[in-house]
């Protein structure tokens, strides 16, 4: 069967970039499938990217391989990674993005990538996607081994992204933890996972959420569960909290960012619930 080769990058789709990266894939292995990820990863942002990917992976078959692409040091001396975790490869700069997969369970094994007979020339001091990264992934396709493309390397030594604080008191029945992803629709997607709720009370209609000076009590069952323009809380698709507006853009009228406190508690504390509705648009 064809290998999968998915491409998560922060190129944008103003250049050539994408076109160029999936051109050496085929020109080298016509046979393979690709799949674009995701390439509007904010510029710089291996946190986003590493998130994205984290979410996606477990939806892919056996023997995928992923191509991770934000790379700020490019043609620094940082080193390239490839990662072998939950029977899938990741391949990417060893600057934190392969950081969901360095952990046990998932971990089996990584290389630092050296091997440059395979690598295009002339080599590019800012291409590295193009003339490494999409030649050891057309490699891995055709069934090269890791240990063929590269010296090993131990998990412990791999740089890791730190992991945003989350604080659950299940005694006094509180979680402090942050927003760690906007989505395009302006949905804001917490690290309170669904089970961390589980833990701290059976009744999910008693809880209170707080983002700044906002409260929302209890969980909705779907995006739509609430009159327009009310902001409202539920388990998003991948397991955690969010907090959106209905048919409306909870980033752009919570004024929220990446990084911003949430608090769930289980009491009946804090300011009424408030409502909000977007302005209208031109």
């Amino acid at each position: 069967m064809p290998a999968t080769i998915t491409l998560t990058t922060d190129f944008g789709l103003e250049d050539e970039y994408v076109g160029v990266l999936k051109g050496v894939i085929l020109g080298l292995a016509p046979q393979a499938r690709l799949v674009d990820l995701c390439h509007t990863i904010r510029p710089q942002d291996i946190r986003q990217a590493a998130f994205i990917l984290q979410a996606a992976a477990p939806y892919f078959p056996k023997g995928t391989i992923h191509l991770a692409i934000v790379d700020p040091g490019v043609g620094t001396d940082r080193q390239l990674l490839a990662v072998r975790a939950m029977d899938q490869f990741f391949l990417g700069p060893d600057n934190g993005i392969l950081s969901p997969f360095l952990h046990d369970p998932l971990f089996a094994e990584a290389i630092y990538i050296n091997c440059p007979e395979r690598y295009l020339a002339p080599l590019s001091a800012t291409f590295h996607g193009r003339d490494i990264l999409a030649p050891i992934a057309v490699a891995l396709a055709n069934g090269v081994g890791l240990s063929h493309l590269g010296a090993r390397s131990f998990k412990e030594n791999l740089i890791k992204l730190a992991s945003p604080a989350l604080q659950i008191d299940r005694i006094h029945g509180n979680i402090a933890g942050s927003v760690i992803h906007i989505d395009h629709f302006g949905n804001l997607t917490t690290n309170i996972h669904q089970r961390d709720l589980a833990g701290l009370t059976a009744d999910p209609a008693s809880i209170q959420i707080f983002h700044k000076q906002q409260q929302v009590t209890g969980l909705t069952s779907a995006y739509a569960a609430g009159p327009s323009g009310q902001v409202q809380a539920l388990i998003g698709s991948r397991g955690y909290l969010e907090l959106a507006v209905t048919n409306g853009n909870a980033a752009r009228i919570l004024e929220a960012g990446v990084d911003d406190p949430v608090r769930v508690t289980r009491g009946k504390e804090g300011r009424p619930f408030s409502v909000y509705r977007q302005e209208a648009q031109d």
